[in-house]
């Protein structure tokens, strides 16, 4: 096996992996022979990986030395970018914000790489990707071809895509398009975003952050927080591994939490509140494991 991947992991739960292997590393040899599976990890704000290890290849998008977004084309309201998938969400959020450019401002709040955010077509504050996604450069590892695919290629709705039913699919940059408006703007809407997060949500704890979507029901939302709230688990805890009192939708890391603690709290909610309010909770967040 290979190096712990708790390190990568925004829950900081996690074992060892076959192989580890960078995106750079990769492109550098893109007809390299890997162990199966292969799974890919951005910033792992939205994965539980079992910490008993992992058979296969971890593929690790994000990179905190991806040059500074490229500029294709713009005109008097709007711009063009070309940015990595393994840029963080959070830089560029701050990034376009002191440029006066806009659509990125919810970003700020949410600990993901850009590739992860396509796949889930990450989103707060009624804003998400499929408003600003032009186009996508992917590299599908079953042929080891790249290829582009359109916003419409994606099929993106309420937190998902159809990338995830195509694990072979490697997301290698991405085409936004971003509208022009004052710095002031901005940045005024970019803190309010995140004194949101800081305020609502618990902003500094190890966390997967949404484990559940809200859910459509006639012409109104279901939530799960809400939900988990009314059957009286804020808070509840299974070793180290806690609902959050700031947020239900939320499970917090308290220090040595495992990943069997984590799933049987994940079943045991999901278990309470359909009893509760027969209501079926939908995860938000994928689960990696060999064993489950």
């Amino acid at each position: 096996m290979g190096s712990s991947l708790r390190k990568y992991s925004s829950i900081k739960i996690g074992g060892e992996a076959e192989k580890i292997l960078f995106l750079r590393n990769l492109l550098a040899e893109p007809k390299m022979s890997l162990p199966e599976p292969i799974r890919i990890l951005g910033f792992a704000s939205n994965i539980l990986i079992d910490d008993r290890g992992l058979r296969g290849t971890v593929l690790i998008t994000r990179d905190d030395e991806l040059p500074e977004p490229q500029i294709l084309r713009e005109d008097d309201r709007k711009l063009t970018i070309k940015v990595g998938s393994g840029f963080s969400m959070q830089r560029l959020a701050r990034w376009s914000s002191k440029r006066g450019l806009s659509g990125c401002e919810y970003m700020i709040g949410i600990p993901g790489s850009l590739g992860g955010a396509l796949l889930q077509n990450a989103g707060a504050n009624e804003q998400d990707l499929s408003m600003i996604l032009e186009s996508a450069e992917v590299f599908d590892l079953s042929t080891r071809e790249r290829r582009t695919l359109r916003c419409s290629d994606c099929s993106l709705s309420y937190r998902s895509s159809n990338l995830k039913q195509h694990p072979e699919i490697l997301v290698l940059e991405l085409e936004l398009e971003l509208k022009k408006a004052s710095v002031d703007e901005c940045e005024s809407r970019l803190h309010l975003n995140l004194d949101y997060r800081k305020q609502k949500t618990p902003y500094q704890k190890p966390s997967l952050g949404s484990t559940w979507t809200r859910l459509k029901h006639g012409e109104d939302w279901l939530y799960p927080g809400q939900l988990i709230e009314n059957a009286g688990l804020k808070g509840l805890k299974l070793g180290s591994i806690k609902i959050s009192e700031v947020h239900a939708n939320y499970l917090i890391n308290e220090g040595d939490a495992t990943f069997v603690d984590a799933l049987a709290l994940i079943k045991t909610v999901e278990q309470k509140v359909f009893e509760q309010s027969g209501v079926k909770l939908q995860r938000e967040i994928l689960i990696w494991s060999d064993l489950q």
